[in-house]
């Protein structure tokens, strides 16, 4: 398996698929840097973070979405009240223009190994791993099981522990 900067580098042009945390992170992150540490589903991040965040997008020449990770970061950022809801729902719809959408019919999904230990989300990005695409994720289960399938996966926490921000 590639250590992280071989990762990036071997999908740079081809891409990476963001977990919906971390994509929760970034669009708070762009919305209102100093929102991150209070609002409930990124408080677990600092701003360092989502830059260091920011940076690994950057990296790459474009992103992967799936219908089910949208639709968990349109539930999860929703908690955001006023302005910050506003801005947020915006940016998303800015976001998913850029993004390229995969999916396998959720009736694949819920027939796949991990759908009963990960849930739909996770299990569609498992079955996208392996056609070969890069995932970026803060999920140290859904990490695990990308491992376990041999499929290309950065995990955020392991990235951050590198100093790299």
């Amino acid at each position: 398996m590639l250590d992280p900067l071989g990762l990036i580098e071997k999908h740079r042009r081809t891409g990476v698929l963001i977990d919906a945390n971390l994509l929760v992170l970034y669009l708070v992150g762009k919305v209102n840097r100093e929102r991150i540490k209070t609002f409930k589903r990124t408080q677990a991040y600092t701003r360092e973070d989502f830059d260091l965040l920011e940076w690994l997008v950057s990296c790459f020449s474009k992103l992967f979405t799936t219908p089910h990770v949208l639709t968990e970061v349109s539930n999860l950022a929703g908690s955001l009240v006023g302005r910050e809801r506003l801005a947020i729902r915006s940016l998303i719809g800015l976001v998913v223009d850029e993004m390229e959408e995969r999916f396998d019919a959720s009736r694949a999904v819920v027939r796949d190994a991990c759908f009963e230990r990960l849930g739909l989300t996770d299990a569609a990005i498992a079955m996208l791993c392996e056609r070969g695409m890069l995932v970026l994720t803060g999920d140290l289960e859904l990490y695990l099981a990308l491992q376990a399938r041999g499929a290309d996966a950065l995990n955020f926490s392991h990235i951050r522990s590198l100093g790299w921000s």
